[in-house]
């Protein structure tokens, strides 16, 4: 097998690349080929169907969007070794196989929620030679023990939603959907949302809770364009973390939402996708 499969489909393409050991990525992609390219990285045992509102839009008539399910979550491989998921180069070298496979010039990275970290683990690994800018939404980069700058509405529904117990799990997985937004979403779209946290196991949401991290040097050497998008009812990932990024990257701007909860990119899509737009031309 090539290190790319592609299939085309009237909504895009999908992608089949062979990430960081072998392991299999999912990846879609809308837009001209030639435009600039936004990498969307969605968060805790979410999917590419995160960013629906995103490559669903006017976004894919100017921009190439490609979207990226993560190892271990929505169609990608499914490795059950903790290490898979434990080990820093691994996230980094996912990206970055995305990157060169599909020959992304300099894409914007948008990461969501857990999306901060592998971010992160990709700045680290690699640096920013191949990066045109940053926008953290919502973003973790930083995992303690105790938990810091992470909300307990969270913590509770993760802790039952990586349970080996099915009863306890999907109670943990309804936990998790309804505290990621601030008001309720449309019946479809928390219809999806469940069904997208369905995908990952349960094992594969405790090996992510199990890493310790705090990537606030990697984040004083960004020296690229950053946004910060934080909702400012966010209960999983704090407020208070959009502040530390804010004030740990050189000429950030943090812009918050009234009213929103962990999901900016669906609770304000139209003032989401202008401010990306923004982002994007300054590459």
């Amino acid at each position: 097998m090539s290190a790319t499969d592609t299939i085309d489909h009237q909504a895009g393409k999908v992608h089949r690349i062979l990430g960081s050991g072998g392991v299999g990525l999912h990846v879609r992609e809308w837009g001209p080929d030639g435009a600039q390219p936004i990498l969307f990285i969605h968060g805790w045992s979410a999917c590419y169907l995160a960013w629906h509102n995103q490559f669903d839009s006017a976004l894919r008539e100017r921009f190439r969007i490609v979207c990226m399910d993560l190892r271990g979550h929505g169609f990608s491989d499914k490795s059950l070794e903790p290490e898979a998921y434990q080990t820093g180069a691994h996230w980094a070298d996912d990206v970055a196989a995305v990157m060169i496979e599909l020959r992304l010039k300099r894409p914007v990275l948008v990461g969501w929620s857990y999306g901060g970290f592998v971010i992160s683990d990709y700045l680290t690994r690699h640096g920013t030679t191949n990066v045109g800018a940053v926008n953290f939404v919502g973003a973790a980069v930083i995992s303690s023990n105790p938990p810091t700058h992470v909300g307990e509405r969270f913590i509770d529904g993760a802790l039952m939603a990586a349970s080996d117990d099915p009863a306890v799990m999907i109670e943990g997985v309804r936990h998790v959907v309804h505290a990621t937004t601030f008001k309720p979403l449309p019946v479809a779209d928390t219809e999806r949302a469940l069904v997208a946290l369905g995908l990952t196991p349960p094992a594969v949401r405790a090996f992510l809770l199990m890493r310790t991290l705090d990537f606030t040097d990697t984040l004083a050497k960004l020296d690229r364009p950053c946004l910060i998008t934080q909702g400012d009812e966010d209960c999983i990932v704090l407020p208070s973390m959009a502040e530390h990024i804010a004030a740990s990257v050189p000429g950030a701007t943090l812009s918050r939402y009234a009213a929103c909860g962990h999901a900016p990119q669906q609770e304000y899509t139209e003032r989401f996708n202008a401010e990306l737009t923004a982002l994007a031309q300054q590459v």
